[in-house]
């Protein structure tokens, strides 16, 4: 088994698996990730990589079956990687139905839009598909209540990808698992969508949105947009 990703939602997946008795065979990390030294110290195998496609290619030519997981991953797994002979999986931070993209981006717009539910989709990826759009494994739903702020909600997304992850890897790892087609968002959001979503919020669905609280400073990029958006939309 292979992970490619990044932080702490990667390192709590490794750690997951290894307790549970699965043979982690290498980690691919962005150079200085947060999740590297921690891996490390538990004997765990990490390249450290910021061309992830190009690292796990010769890794995933000499396994006979491997399994690959992408959580937290930046970076797109190109398609002449998802052909070989691996089955590739994915954590996406929401329900592909409704949001794919950039997974901050896609709790603050569902968050704009008023959403009284939210989750996390464990899925597939195979060639040919577009971003977040391969077929789930599974789901995993939790209810928004009316004043809860991004600050509240995300913890409880990447508490939902976590939790998906751990229900249905042992099933992945032993090939008995089914996977769901599902009609997925038409679009995949990413931080060029912020203004827009600012600009077509309610006024209080857009604070909520908006209230980062301690993940403004992980979040820099999300937390100017923002601001920029409602500075230039605020009224006179």
């Amino acid at each position: 088994m292979y992970f490619v990703g990044s932080g702490a939602l990667l390192y709590h997946a490794v750690n997951f698996a290894v307790g549970a008795g699965l043979r982690v065979e290498c980690v691919c990390c962005p150079p200085g990730d947060s999740a590297v030294a921690r891996l490390r110290k538990q004997g765990v195998a990490v390249v450290e990589s910021t061309l992830p496609n190009e690292t796990l290619r010769p890794i995933v030519e000499s396994s006979a079956d491997g399994v690959v997981f992408s959580i937290n991953n930046k970076h797109i797994i190109e398609d002449d990687l998802l052909a070989r002979s691996a089955r590739f999986f994915n954590v996406h931070n929401g329900l592909v139905q409704h949001y794919r993209g950039i997974a901050e981006v896609c709790v603050f717009a569902a968050l704009c839009k008023g959403e009284i539910r939210y989750g996390a989709t464990l899925q597939q990826l195979l060639p040919g598909q577009e971003v977040d759009a391969g077929p789930a494994v599974a789901q995993l739903e939790f209810p928004v209540g009316p004043a809860e702020r991004f600050c509240d909600v995300l913890p409880r997304s990447l508490a939902a990808c976590q939790r998906v992850f751990e229900m249905n890897v042992l099933g992945i790892a032993s090939n008995s698992y089914a996977t769901t087609a599902l009609e997925t968002a038409p679009a995949a959001l990413s931080y060029k969508d912020i203004n827009a979503l600012c600009t077509d919020a309610d006024p209080v669905r857009l604070g909520l949105a908006s209230h980062l609280g301690r993940y403004a400073g992980f979040l820099p990029r999300l937390r100017g947009l923002i601001d920029s958006a409602r500075q230039e939309y605020s009224p006179i």
